[in-house]
């Protein structure tokens, strides 16, 4: 009776054990099958909705990656060039997330010097400095239990990297003029289209800092890279400037044609002011090849490109950063008449700053700082410049920047 017993509860064990171990396979198969078939549809359909827009095998890999990202609370790091849609792909993270309901709070790094940028994230107590009338919240303590996305956070100095380290490190700060420490629960994705590893191996971006930011990198692919999405994009940003015109125009192949031609070097930022201007100066009811300003078959953006002193190498190629000497050449003549819409290219020199093309190169980008406020970005925009290549001329020319 006793063995029989022992016998038969062994036998049980063993059919559990089996069923045991045969579920945990099925759940396994399950989970690999979902991952191997992306996000679901109804996830895909959010992506879109928060503007993420294309079927390219290179979006929809992100795609699959974003709402892989969306389910944690680490930190990301938004690498790509100019215009490929990082703080789209920001909020898409945050909606998809658990902290949809929270704040999202956006900052661009490049566009306040270090002391506004510290009073800006941290907040600061009233009397904390001239002009400090009342205490105020920082974007930190704004996007409490949310997400904050710093845009262009390659851009900040090297003092300030140290003190963004440790909030992210801690999480916790203090306001400008306060000792009281600030304990905060906030999920950070940075985004930068400068070349990290380089500027920390030139000790311009502390390494510490590059890895605590860098726990999810996530690459966005240039247009290039996702040409089939072109014709998606642009019928959809066709469809949002006739509904704020009151238009009805619409792309007929031989317009799609020509898109498709195209480099494209400012990536989908680009190709949405080439949709809006040709749609303004449209007259007629739908858009063809001949309303494109374009000569062989490229973009005038393109064709401008490779005239400036950036066209020597492949627009097609990755965007390099640019020696400082020739971020703002002397324009002795005229630019075309259509020059528009070309990115990183320069504003023309009369009608910038002062008369006079001939002004020494070190003159106008000082007369742009004295105009601007010592404000770079303000600056930049000027010149007709990034905020990047403003700081290369600074540096080049030896201009101090002056403190207020």
């Amino acid at each position: 009776m006793v063995a029989n017993v022992i016998g038969q509860t062994i036998k049980l064990h063993r059919l559990f054990a089996g069923d045991r171990e045969q579920s945990l396979v099925d759940k396994d198969r399950l989970e690999k099958q979902t991952v191997d078939r992306g996000p679901p549809a109804r996830e895909r359909k959010q992506l879109q909705a928060h503007g993420i827009i294309g079927d390219s095998p290179a979006l929809s890999a992100l795609l699959e990656k974003i709402v892989v990202v969306a389910r944690s609370n680490s930190t990301v790091l938004l690498r790509g060039e100019s215009g490929t849609g990082k703080e789209l792909v920001a909020k898409a993270i945050h909606e998809s997330s658990v902290r949809a309901k929270r704040p999202f709070v956006k900052l661009n790094c490049a566009a306040l010097p270090e002391t506004v940028l510290e009073s800006e994230l941290f907040g600061h107590e009233k009397g904390a400095f001239t002009g400090a009338v009342s205490a105020r919240k920082g974007r930190f303590e704004l996007a409490d239990k949310g997400t904050l996305f710093l845009d262009e956070i390659g851009e900040i100095s090297p003092p300030f990297q140290a003190k963004l380290l440790r909030v992210l490190q801690e999480q916790e700060f203090e306001r400008v003029g306060s000792n009281h420490t600030i304990k905060v629960d906030v999920r950070v994705i940075a985004a930068t289209n400068r070349n990290l590893e380089e500027a920390v191996a030139r000790s311009e971006f502390r390494a510490d800092l590059y890895y605590r930011i860098s726990v999810v990198p996530l690459l966005l692919p240039p247009l290039r890279e996702r040409r089939s999405d072109i014709p998606l994009l642009a019928r959809e940003f066709l469809r949002k400037f006739n509904s704020e015109n009151g238009r009805s125009l619409t792309l007929e192949a031989s317009a799609i044609d020509v898109l498709m031609s195209c480099k494209f070097p400012g990536n989908v930022r680009e190709l949405e002011n080439c949709i809006e201007r040709t749609a303004t100066l449209s007259a007629g009811t739908s858009i063809v090849r001949s309303d494109f300003a374009c000569s062989q078959g490229q973009c005038l953006s393109t064709t401008l490109w490779k005239s400036t002193s950036y066209g020597k190498t492949d627009p097609a190629a990755p965007m390099q950063p640019v020696p400082a000497k020739s971020i703002i050449p002397l324009a002795e003549t005229a630019p075309p008449p259509q020059a528009v819409c070309e990115p990183g290219s320069l504003a023309p020199s009369g009608t910038v700053l002062v008369s006079g093309a001939r002004m020494a190169d070190r003159e106008r980008v000082v007369a742009a700082m004295e105009k601007s406020g010592w404000v770079q970005a303000k600056a930049a925009r000027l010149l007709g410049l990034t905020p990047r290549q403003v700081g290369y001329a600074l540096r080049k020319y030896g201009i101090e920047i002056k403190r207020f």
